[in-house]
């Protein structure tokens, strides 16, 4: 196991992970962020897209141990005083 520490959508988190523990499973497992979807597994579809240190990246093929120190934000960190971002809205449209 291997101890990391991240912000998630401003929220301190620390964790024992294994080192081969993908991103996107410590996201939606491990806290709860089940918005951050898991699509075709490769990096190709984008569904598992969040923003680690402002850049996009694909969550279902970077490691947890990867995003230690960093900030992360998920698609539930797009929400400001109760109301749903649009592009929430449009997720939600859609059945995403």
């Amino acid at each position: 196991m291997t101890a990391i520490s991240v912000t998630v959508n401003g929220r301190p988190h620390a964790a024992e992970v294994e080192p081969r523990r993908l991103l996107v499973d410590f996201l939606r497992e491990d806290l709860g962020l089940v918005g951050t979807h898991i699509g075709c597994e490769h990096g190709v579809c984008g569904t598992c897209t969040v923003l680690l240190n402002g850049h996009s990246i694909r969550s279902c093929i970077t490691l947890a141990v990867q995003a230690d120190g960093a900030e992360i934000s998920t698609v539930e960190g797009l929400a400001a005083g109760g109301e749903l971002h649009p592009l929430q809205d449009e997720f939600a449209r859609r059945g995403c």
